[in-house]
C-alpha cells in the first residue's frame, strides 16, 4: 500500500512537470511563429512600400497627373503613394506606404527631376504613321561631324533609326515597299501583341536597332505612352507669311526676331526654287498655318541641326496644320506638330527628327535621326526622376 502511494503522487507530478514544460514550449512555440509570421509580413510591406517608391518614379515621369497610379494590391500586399510635394529647384519628396496583413512601413523618398527631350526617334506619328515606297531611316550623330555612312574610321553611322507611334490598334503603323529601317518601330503603350499594330510587317526590312539584325525586338511596346507636349506661340510674336525662293537665302539670327530672343513665327512658311532658311545659331520658329518646303530647297543647319527647332501650332486664324517637304529638298533640324500632319515625298531627306500627330512618308526620302538632338529640351514632354534620399518613416 505504502509503495502504491508513493507511486501515485510521483506520477502526477511528473505529468505535471511535463505539461508545465510543454505548456513553455508550446507557449514558446506559439511566440516565435507569430515573431516569424510579423517579420515575414514587416518585410512584405517595406518591399512593397519600395516599389511605391518606384511607381511614384514613374509618375513624376509626366507633368500630368491623369496616368498617375497611387495605390496598387498585389500578391504580398497593397501599397499606396501620397502626392508629391514640390521643394523647388526640381525637387519633389514622396511618401509611400506598404501594407501587408497588420503591418505597415512608410518611406519617404527626394527625387531630383530633369527634363528629357521630346526628340527621341527619327519619327514618331501620335495617331499613326505610314511609310512606303523606298524610304530609309537610320542614325548619326551631328557632334561627332557629318552624316557618313561609308564603311571604315569616318564613319557616321548608327542603328538608332526608330520611328514609333501612341497607336495600339491594327493599322496604326504601315509599311511596305522596299522600305529600310535601321532601328526599332513603337507602337502604343501596353500592347500585347505589337506586331498586330504593324500593317505590312516584313523582319527583313526592319534591324531592330542592332548590327547583326535581330527579329527579336524589331517591333516592340512603349513601357509608357508618349506624351505629346502642347505648343503655344509666346506673347509678343506677330506670324506673317514668308515665302523663299529663287536661290534666295534667308538667314535667322539668335538674337533677331521680334523679341531680340531668336523666336520667330510665321502663319504660312514656304521654302521652294532652291530657297534656303538657315541660322547663325539656335533659333526657335513657330508656323501657325502651312509649312511647304519643296523644289531644291534647304532648311536648317547643316552643321548643327540642334540651332533649328520647328513647331507648328493651331493659334490665330491657322486652320490646316500640315507639312509637306518634296523634290529634293533638305532639311537639317527638328520639327513638332502635336495637331499636325507631315506628308514626306520624294527625294527629301531628313537630318535631325519629325514629330507629329500623323506621319505618311513615301517616295525615295531619307530619314536621318541626329542622335545630337535627344538633348534639345527647349520643348519637354518627360522628365528623368533619379532619387537622390531616402529614408523609412
Amino acid at each position: 500500500m505504502r509503495q502504491r502511494g508513493f507511486i501515485l503522487p510521483t506520477t502526477v507530478s511528473v505529468l505535471g512537470f511535463f505539461m508545465v514544460v510543454g505548456g513553455a514550449v508550446l507557449t514558446r512555440g506559439l511566440w516565435q511563429a507569430n515573431a516569424s509570421f510579423r517579420i515575414y509580413h514587416r518585410s512584405n510591406a517595406l518591399h512593397l512600400a519600395e516599389a511605391a517608391v518606384d511607381q511614384a518614379a514613374q509618375n513624376l515621369r509626366t507633368a500630368t497627373t491623369t496616368d498617375d497610379v497611387m495605390e496598387a494590391t498585389l500578391s504580398t500586399g497593397s501599397f499606396q503613394v501620397d502626392p508629391p510635394q514640390p521643394l523647388g529647384g526640381m525637387l519633389y519628396r514622396v511618401t509611400t506606404r506598404g501594407m501587408s496583413q497588420q503591418e505597415q512601413r512608410r518611406i519617404e523618398a527626394i527625387f531630383r527631376l530633369t527634363q528629357e527631350s521630346l526628340f527621341q526617334f527619327a519619327l514618331f506619328g501620335d495617331h499613326d504613321l505610314s511609310i512606303g515606297g523606298s524610304v530609309i531611316t537610320d542614325s548619326y550623330d551631328s557632334s561627332l561631324g557629318p552624316y557618313n555612312a561609308t564603311p571604315g574610321p569616318a564613319s557616321n553611322v548608327g542603328h538608332d533609326g526608330n520611328v514609333g507611334t501612341n497607336a495600339t490598334s491594327p493599322g496604326g503603323v504601315v509599311v511596305g515597299g522596299s522600305i529600310f529601317i535601321d532601328g526599332q518601330v513603337a507602337v502604343g503603350y501596353g500592347v500585347a501583341d505589337p506586331e498586330s499594330v504593324v500593317t505590312g510587317y516584313d523582319p527583313a526590312f526592319i534591324t531592330g536597332g542592332t548590327s547583326p539584325p535581330s527579329d527579336t525586338q524589331d517591333i516592340v511596346s512603349q513601357s509608357s505612352a508618349f506624351p505629346m507636349a502642347p505648343v503655344t506661340v509666346p506673347g509678343g510674336l506677330t506670324c506673317g507669311d514668308l515665302t523663299i525662293s529663287s536661290d534666295t537665302v534667308e538667314t535667322l539670327s539668335p538674337t533677331g526676331g521680334p523679341n531680340g530672343d531668336g523666336v520667330y513665327c510665321y502663319r504660312n512658311l514656304t521654302l521652294q526654287g532652291g530657297g534656303t532658311l538657315t541660322a547663325s545659331g539656335p533659333v526657335t520658329v513657330y508656323v501657325t498655318g502651312q509649312f511647304t518646303a519643296r523644289g531644291n530647297s534647304l532648311m536648317g543647319v547643316p552643321s548643327n541641326p540642334k540651332h533649328l527647332l520647328v513647331l507648328m501650332t493651331a493659334t490665330g486664324d491657322a486652320t490646316v496644320e500640315q507639312g509637306t517637304l518634296t523634290g529634293s529638298t533638305g532639311i537639317y533640324g527638328v520639327l513638332y506638330g502635336p495637331y499636325s500632319t507631315i506628308d514626306i515625298a520624294g527625294n527629301a531627306e531628313v537630318f535631325g527628327s519629325i514629330i507629329a500627330q500623323r506621319i505618311n512618308v513615301t517616295g525615295s526620302a531619307l530619314i536621318h535621326y541626329d542622335e545630337a538632338v535627344s538633348d534639345l529640351t527647349q520643348i519637354s514632354n518627360t522628365f528623368k526622376a533619379v532619387r537622390i534620399a531616402w529614408r523609412e518613416l
